[in-house]
């Protein structure tokens, strides 16, 4: 077998891999795309993994040269480069290569105009893996693969409505109605919500949700959120508005944390303020 092998290399030195191949004792290498997997989300980055198996069919070791790649989005190139391996493949052995790719989307908007307005990203990633073969010298497999990115938006909140179930000159009993706006392909998770809200300038509730609200992709939930009020004299400008009906300014301020269906896309907090007119309803 070493006689063999020996006699093998003498004749690619002389004829090169053209002739290993004619005469079967030389075989192409393989390089083959496993998957491609999103395996990271924020707001800011997407972290995409393309793995792949390369193949040594021969009785005899080559060494790995670079791994290349290109990866383009909405035919436009966004990331290249190149990932020297370097390390010899034994003779009918099988070596698993990742290919970690970090997109800002950020930066993505000087290649995608409305990216903002986008749910996904459909990618290609194109590339190839280089051989050094022994008297032959580099030897080039390409490779291919495309997928699709969620683009993370965040939801909108909105007061949408407060009905006056009660009034009196001791209180007055209320319920509001928010609305939760998902633009996301996933689903969201609004964990501990806590809100506050004042009306024509006056404070008159905080608290928060009791169990977690989920909110389908690209859908809406609304929620009602019972509040009961206690007049005081600092309030009894609140208690003539009740009275009134018509339209009252608010202001609402909710603070949360923020999960999603996709397990790549970790909890964050997300607090916002809105202000405003809702129509008071009995």
């Amino acid at each position: 077998m070493r006689g063999m092998v020996g006699l093998l290399v003498v004749v690619s030195l002389l004829a090169g891999c053209s002739l290993l191949r004619d005469s079967g004792a030389w075989q192409d290498p393989e390089a083959r795309v496993l998957d491609s997997k999103l395996v990271g989300l924020t707001l800011e980055k997407a972290f995409l993994e393309v793995e792949l198996e390369v193949k040594n069919p021969n009785l005899y070791a080559i060494r790995l040269g670079a791994l290349d790649y290109q990866l383009d989005l909405l035919d436009a190139k966004v990331l290249s480069g190149q990932q020297q391996q370097g390390n010899r493949l034994a003779a009918g052995k099988t070596q698993r290569l990742v290919l970690p790719l970090e997109l800002e989307f950020a930066e993505l908007g000087q290649f995608v105009s409305n990216l903002s307005q986008m749910k996904s990203l459909d990618y290609a990633v194109a590339g190839g893996m280089s051989f050094d073969v022994p008297a032959a010298g580099p030897l080039r497999i390409p490779f291919q693969v495309r997928g699709e990115i969620p683009v993370p938006q965040l939801p909108r909140f909105s007061l949408i409505g407060i009905e006056q179930k009660r009034l009196s000159l001791s209180g007055a009993d209320l319920l509001l109605s928010l609305e939760f706006d998902n633009p996301n392909m996933f689903d969201l998770l609004v964990n501990r919500l806590s809100y506050s809200l004042a009306l024509n300038g006056q404070p008159v509730t905080r608290g928060a949700l009791p169990r977690e609200l989920s909110i389908g992709a690209d859908g809406r939930s609304r929620i009602d959120v019972p509040v009961n009020i206690a007049f005081g004299r600092s309030t009894l400008a609140l208690y003539e508005s009740l009275q009134r009906g018509g339209n009252l300014n608010y202001q609402l301020d909710l603070d949360t944390q923020l999960g999603s269906s996709l397990p790549v896309f970790r909890s964050f907090p997300f607090a916002t303020q809105q202000t405003g007119q809702v129509q008071l309803s009995r």
